[in-house]
């Protein structure tokens, strides 16, 4: 009983053992060589179009931005202008207290008429010295003191007449007014407070171009600046408005680096058009350059460049090209247009289910699609990945802990 019974345990052994290793073959292996059990998700090569984008964030500001000052001090005695005044060039904005000014101005005018009374006087007396030298009844020293007298007071009464004019440029200075058409963005002052023009001058207002017309100034890495240019198309998204889109155009790219936290940008100017005043200054622009794009080109999916067999799934490679003419010279195969690149895809031959490997030349890639540039005709099947679950199950990786005696999909990572 006991040698039958150690019998039995050994064959119950072997079959288990049997059984976990026809499972682990079906489930891993039998599935990809298994002639047709392998199921294949399809995408067919169809002429659509691709945009390839380069994202870039910045903020919105007006075209021109101006900040307007006093360049007197004085108290501000009325203000023609608030935030959001629409103003044109010339337009008065401010007026300060031009007392001060008013009597500086008198003091010159009276210091004038002195200079003009002194520039009489010494007329006077160098034409009598004059007389007198023209019958040597005047030495040359006294004649000389006079002619200087003369010049002393013709230099005083233009230093007087300059101090006139300046006291009338500062009390015109009194009056701020606008240097532009455009919108008032911030006061900074109000009535009666007291604005000092020393060493800088004090901003009473800052003034912004007609915001019809903005730009965003974005920022554009290092490893996507070649590929920006003037004249491309932008569309962007601000969070006031999350469901719209608006455009713009690239009008500059600078050479100017700027570096943030070892990271080195570029700046790009986008021309906007704010018609409707929707935009404001200030806000954030989540913005994508249109570098390159393509209307009816070939493209497949991302997923198709992607996709590769698993290990001992039958595999054709394209057929070669047909060899030239008896007689004929052989060509050199054309040149592969400017930016395409080698990639392999794996087309599906609908009558047996086999696969073959195929090499293209693609192009631009929006993300999702890629540019087909050679290689494949529209309609062709390529594979974007396997839709049994047998197979999924068999190209999935196993834990180094599965073990192929249970029963069960095997546990994955």
């Amino acid at each position: 009983m006991k040698k039958f019974s150690k019998t039995v345990l050994v064959l119950l052994l072997l079959g288990a053992a049997g059984f976990g290793a026809w499972w682990w073959y079906a489930g891993r292996g039998g599935a990809a060589l298994g002639g047709g059990k392998v199921q294949y998700k399809t995408a067919a090569a169809a002429a659509g179009e691709i945009a390839q984008t380069v994202t870039a964030n910045g903020s919105l500001g007006a075209v021109r931005t101006v900040d307007v000052g006093s360049e007197v001090s004085g108290k501000i005695v009325e203000l023609f202008a608030d935030y959001n005044s629409a103003v044109t060039n010339g337009q008065l904005l401010a007026r300060l207290d031009d007392s001060s000014y008013l009597r500086t101005r008198e003091q010159c005018e009276a210091e004038l008429e002195s200079a003009r009374a002194d520039l009489k006087l010494a007329e006077a007396n160098f034409r009598r010295a004059g007389e007198l030298r023209a019958a040597d009844l005047l030495s040359d020293a006294d004649y000389d003191q006079t002619e200087a007298a003369l010049a002393k007071a013709r230099a005083s009464l233009r230093q007087r007449s300059a101090s006139l004019d300046k006291a009338n440029v500062d009390i015109a200075k009194t009056l701020v007014y606008s240097p532009m058409d455009g919108m008032v963005l911030s006061r900074s002052v109000d009535v009666g407070q007291t604005v000092a023009a020393s060493m800088t001058t004090p901003v009473l207002f800052t003034l912004a171009k007609d915001l019809r017309d903005m730009r965003i100034e974005a920022e554009i890495s290092e490893a996507d600046v070649g590929g920006v240019a003037e004249g491309q198309e932008v569309v962007f998204t601000v969070d006031a408005y999350p469901d719209s889109e608006f455009t713009g155009t690239v009008s500059q790219v600078r050479y100017e680096p700027v570096t943030s936290q070892n990271v080195v940008n570029y700046i790009a100017i986008v021309d906007v058009v704010n018609a409707d005043l929707k935009l404001r200054p200030g806000m954030t622009a989540n913005a994508s350059v249109v570098t390159a794009k393509r209307t009816g080109a070939l493209r497949v999916p991302n997923a198709a460049l992607r996709f590769r067999p698993a290990e001992g799934e039958p595999v054709a490679d394209a057929a070669p090209p047909a060899p030239p003419a008896p007689g004929a010279s052989p060509s050199a195969p054309p040149a592969p247009p400017a930016g395409a690149t080698p990639k392999t895809v794996y087309v599906l031959d609908p009558a047996t289910g086999a696969l073959r490997r195929t090499p293209i030349l693609a192009g631009i890639t929006d993300g999702t699609w890629t540019e087909v540039l050679a290689g494949l005709s529209e309609g062709d099947p390529v594979v974007t990945g396997r839709a049994d679950a047998a197979s999924a199950a068999a190209t999935a990786p196993r834990s180094g802990g599965g073990s192929p005696f249970m029963p069960g999909p095997p546990p994955r990572r």
